[in-house]
């Protein structure tokens, strides 16, 4: 029993509670990706230009990224549970408004609904991991869930290119309001109740600030990697977005100033999550990591095509990256478990960095055979970094304010895929229109910037020493 179940006197099923939680990162990764096989029949059933549907899968990632950190805060205020589970009935409730729309208007409407629920329970699933279960335990739990997000991301596609087949397109949102029904259902039995929650108020002004500047942010990212970066309407974009951060960073600092407390998505208890060094280092791994990942698998299909790699082995090829983090991420969590965190984070940083440099120097000339080492390799590493980061950072933050750092870290994980598409993007650009070696800049800064991160990481363990990491590790 944790230490949240015991002082409320409440027996945990902890098996039952890891695996509700995991079911729900399945779903909305699941939802993610299996939708874009099915553009084009949503696109001639609905009488609008592809191009219009594929608002379809951005509406929901974008939905989800603005509302995270405001959801977190949400979790810490009013409990982490209530949003978690009324945010995987959402869910259900889009999938079905979804399932019976009519026209694209009221599939994106419903849409947004989905996205709302799935950013609820994806800012506090962490969290919950966290409360419930000991530090001895928390390791492999936040591995399993790590196992279930690659499923879900592995299975998207096929699941809604099967459906699709033999059904349609109305069949995927089915199957996701029937599963996340059940799933709510099976939560509201299982998860326990909060006993830390931090009361406050939430800043709605910061969070339209915050929402303004992600969202611009986001479109141009998304423009930039199908256009041009320095196009008129990306840059734009971009000096929308830096003005609006700098905007809010002011306001912030005339708040602290004048003494206001401060609610805002940067914040955790008042004090900058920047403010204590391994979060920082968390969540630029964070990003790093999952740009470097998404970079490589948009990238490398592209790459060994060029190369005249049949598209049937290149699908077998890749299929190695989330099968070899379906298995490597509990064994990881395990390991951070019984010998520390920071130990196998660092291996994990070590071994993907190396691997993003061998791909940058030897691909596609090893062949299509010898390239689905370092897909495999980086796998493993991605299963090696993912648990035993979270745990430090999850462990540094005071339980009343989990949420927001469980929703922080799911926001800057969905930036890190961000970058990581348009750096893919410029690589099949690049290939596209004849222009080789591309992909080699974009795999060695990856593995640049995942050396520094493990670098600054071991670093921090220098100045701060392993003790201290320990104790600050509640």
């Amino acid at each position: 029993m944790s230490s949240s179940a015991a002082a409320s006197g409440q027996a945990v099923n902890r098996p039952a509670v890891k695996i509700v939680i995991c079911l729900g990162a399945f779903l909305s990764n699941l939802s993610a990706g299996m939708f874009n096989i099915a553009l084009v029949d949503i696109s001639a059933d609905l009488g609008i230009p592809v191009a219009s549907a594929q608002w379809v899968v951005s509406i929901y990632l974008l939905v989800i990224s603005v509302l995270l950190p405001l959801m977190g805060r949400l979790g810490d205020m009013h409990g982490r549970r209530r949003v978690h589970n009324t945010g995987l009935f959402a869910f259900a409730i889009g999938a079905l408004g979804c399932a019976l729309s009519q026209n694209a208007a009221m599939l994106l409407f419903f849409r947004t609904i989905q996205g709302i629920g799935a950013s609820m329970y994806q800012a506090t699933n962490m969290a919950l991991i966290v409360s419930v279960f000991p530090r001895e335990q928390r390791g492999r739990a936040l591995g399993l869930m790590s196992t279930f997000v690659a499923a879900g991301s592995m299975a998207g596609p096929g699941v809604g290119g099967f459906l699709i087949q033999w059904l349609s397109w109305e069949s995927n949102f089915w199957l996701l309001a029937a599963v996340a029904g059940t799933v709510a259902v099976l939560a509201q039995k299982w998860i326990p109740r909060d006993t830390e929650t931090s009361g406050g108020r939430l800043d709605i002004g910061a969070a339209v600030w915050f929402a303004v500047c992600l969202s611009t942010l986001m479109i141009a990212i998304d423009l930039g990697g199908r256009t041009s970066f320095l196009s008129l309407p990306v840059l734009l974009l971009f000096t929308a977005s830096a003005a609006t951060a700098t905007a809010y960073a002011a306001k912030e600092r005339h708040s602290r100033r004048s003494g206001a407390a401060s609610t805002s998505p940067p914040t955790a208890g008042g004090i900058s999550l920047f403010t204590n060094r391994y979060v920082a280092i968390g969540i630029v791994i964070t990003v790093v990591t999952y740009m470097a990942a998404f970079a490589v698998q948009l990238a490398l299909p592209a790459v060994l095509r060029l190369a005249g790699t049949e598209p049937a082995w290149i699908g077998l090829i890749m299929l190695g990256y989330p099968l070899a983090l379906v298995v490597t991420a509990p064994l990881g969590g395990g390991l951070a478990d019984r010998k520390g965190p920071l130990g196998i984070l660092a291996i994990g940083l070590v071994l993907m960095s190396v691997t993003l440099l061998a791909m940058g120097l030897t691909a596609p000339a090893l062949g299509a055979g010898v390239m689905a080492l370092p897909v495999v390799l980086l796998g493993c590493s991605m299963g090696m970094i993912t648990s035993p980061n979270t745990s430090i950072v999850m462990g540094m933050a005071p339980k009343e304010q989990l949420g927001m750092i469980s929703s922080v870290l799911a926001l800057f994980r969905n930036i890190g895929m961000m970058f990581g598409t348009a750096a893919g993007g410029l690589v099949i650009g690049g290939e596209s229109t004849g222009s080789d070696r591309s992909y080699a800049v974009v795999f060695l800064v990856c593995a640049a910037c995942v050396g520094a991160s493990c670098a600054g990481l071991l670093h921090s363990f220098r100045s701060n020493g392993k003790k201290t990491l320990r104790e600050s590790i509640h």
